[in-house]
């Protein structure tokens, strides 16, 4: 399951053009705990979740 969230939010960001430096800087969060959240590595709090959602 946290594969298909990481899989999903990268998706995300590629669609909106944006490489994770950016993305991570514009949801609040670090590049590497962005690129951990893609691969699955990591779980989004609800804090990341609702700043996709509010970036985007």
């Amino acid at each position: 399951m946290l594969n298909d969230i990481g899989h999903k939010i990268k998706c995300i960001r590629k669609e909106n053009n944006l490489n994770q430096v950016q993305f991570a800087k514009s949801i609040g969060i670090s590049q590497g705990n962005l690129s951990e959240i893609e691969l699955g590595n990591s779980n989004p709090s609800a804090e990341t979740l609702i700043s996709i959602r509010y970036t985007i």
